[in-house]
């Protein structure tokens, strides 16, 4: 798929609590993916978050650190908590592969939908870290 950038932004929101944003630019294009982050991006081996994908975002809004006023949705505040390049490996609605380059969020991570697509499940995701091969 190729070289991308992403960034992860810990949101203080009012409502959903405290939880991490990953932002992963989609190739070519200026819009970024979405994953709100409970726990946050697990930085070891063998723990797995769960990622809820929430809906694209425009660059403006995929950087965007700063407090959404009372009222918006999101209401809180968002500071960014890393940032840097990134390879997507493989990229479809039930595995996604991105080795990413930052400097706390470094390493090969996979997203495995948990979603029941007969179904019409919803876009949930476990992200993990797992090993690169030598």
């Amino acid at each position: 798929m190729g070289k991308s950038k992403f960034v992860v932004m810990d949101h203080k929101a009012v409502y959903a609590g405290y939880h991490q944003d990953l932002r992963i630019q989609k190739p070519e294009s200026s819009m970024w993916l979405s994953f709100a982050i409970r726990k946050g991006v697990p930085l070891k081996e063998g723990t797995k978050h769960l990622a809820i994908q929430t809906k694209d975002h425009d660059t403006k809004g995929a950087l965007f650190t700063g407090k959404i006023k009372k009222g918006e949705y999101g209401e809180g505040v968002i500071e960014k908590f890393d940032s840097g390049s990134c390879t997507i490996l493989k990229l479809n609605s039930r595995h996604i592969v991105i080795d990413f380059e930052g400097s706390k969020i470094k390493g090969l991570y996979h997203m495995i939908s948990t979603s029941n697509f007969e179904k019409g499940g919803s876009d949930n995701y476990l992200i993990f870290k797992g090993k690169k091969e030598v």
